[in-house]
């Protein structure tokens, strides 16, 4: 039997561990969207969370959805750094853990899903029949290569400065392999991109699965507006101020185009002495973000990314659904498993500014150009549909289930 007719007469049980869905956040976001798909397609779905202490969803949640809460309280990221949050929690995840394996063996459930930050420490461990699923939704070396951003922004380190950095560099380090550690205890670990498997060193209870688009618009942009949009959390890794940088290189040619760049962060500031610096107030946009992006995707005509890295780059897909030819940096992990180089947009050496400058000029002077690659864009983005994304995943619970 076909896996897609085996689907048809399986419904699961399946439950997600998360931290929760009060706030704002991109896991939440996407943890959301899929369990409200797989709960109106007939699977019974839990969401089991540590943390709500009666604060309601931010995100719409399925009505059919049992949410169960375990009020653990959690320190969660935030003005203490991480290593401090995750020596105050790890004496909760004893308590967790048997909650956990009293609440499943109670639910049964057929699935069960690590989508948050603490279970993936123990969940396997449960001994309760269920498929354990290990989520990752961060590139393997997420925190090393953060760090290394963060150290070489010290223009003169002094030897503190340098004692924490090899300390830190060891630590993350030690971080990676414990993640690698961890994914060969479960059944199976889903990463989003094929460039972050190959940093799991050929485990083979590995699948890739991308995150699916949650960002919708009844319209595509017309390729017509004069503006390169920019959307993303303002942070260093984004890497903002060289975009300006290649902006400066080329805007006096364009008078009448603009960079837009929306999004709210840290690096606010420096991005805003890049503009001044290159004078560049008059084409430049520096906006905070919207819950109405898909406004400012509608009226671009070129997306940019220089990230330094990405867990994904869903924002690439977001813009390429709804036309817009792609330019982005070939960083890890993301944009080279989204734009095919050449046909909906181009992928460009890191770093290397004079060939993202030409690559945008080449999309803002040839107008056919331009629109045949956002036709390739919004064609190529059908497979992050949540359709598509979602029949992945239930095409790989199916496998697991029938594994027992």
């Amino acid at each position: 039997m076909m896996i897609q007719d085996k689907l048809k007469n399986t419904d699961m049980k399946i439950a997600y561990c998360l931290f929760g869905t009060y706030s704002t956040g991109g896991i939440e976001r996407v943890t959301s969207v899929k369990m409200n798909w797989l709960a109106s397609h007939g699977h019974e779905v839990y969401l089991i969370t540590t943390g709500h202490f009666g604060k309601p969803s931010y995100f719409r949640l399925d009505e059919r959805i049992k949410h169960i809460d375990l009020g653990l309280g959690y320190e969660e990221p935030g003005q203490i750094n991480r290593l401090t949050i995750a020596l105050r929690n790890r004496p909760r995840y004893k308590k967790h853990e048997a909650k956990l394996n009293r609440l499943f063996n109670e639910i049964k459930p057929d699935i069960a899903v690590a989508a948050g930050w603490h279970e993936a420490e123990f969940l396997y461990r449960i001994k309760d029949g269920s498929k354990k699923v290990l989520e990752r939704h961060g590139y393997l070396h997420y925190e090393l290569a953060q760090h290394n951003l963060y150290y070489r922004g010290i223009e003169y380190p002094s030897l503190l400065d340098k004692l924490k950095h090899w300390t830190r560099l060891a630590f993350f380090k030690w971080v990676a392999h414990h993640k690698i550690d961890l994914a060969r205890k479960f059944d199976c670990s889903v990463l989003l991109t094929e460039r972050d498997r190959q940093g799991y060193k050929g485990l083979m209870n590995t699948a890739v699965i991308p995150n699916p688009i949650t960002v919708f618009s009844d319209k595509m942009s017309p390729l017509t507006n004069k503006v390169v949009l920019a959307v993303g959390r303002l942070g260093i890794e984004k890497n903002f101020t060289e975009l300006v940088e290649i902006w400066a290189m080329m805007a006096k040619d364009y008078p009448d185009w603009t960079l837009r760049i929306v999004g709210d962060g840290y690096e606010k500031e420096a991005i805003c002495r890049a503009i001044q610096k290159y004078g560049l107030e008059a084409q430049v946009e520096l906006l905070p973000f919207t819950n109405k992006i898909q406004e400012h995707y509608c009226g671009a005509s070129v997306y940019a990314m220089t990230s330094v890295f990405e867990s994904f780059g869903l924002v690439l897909v977001e813009a390429a659904s709804i036309g817009l030819p792609l330019v982005a940096y070939d960083c890890p992990c993301g944009p080279s498993d989204i734009i095919k180089d050449g046909e909906d947009g181009f992928l460009i050496p890191m770093h290397d500014k004079d060939a993202y400058s030409k690559a945008l000029r080449r999309l803002i002077e040839d107008e056919s150009l331009r629109k045949r690659m956002g036709a390739n864009a919004e064609k190529n983005s059908e497979r992050f549909s949540l359709d598509a994304v979602m029949h992945q995943w239930e095409e790989l619970f199916a496998k697991l289930v029938g594994a027992r």
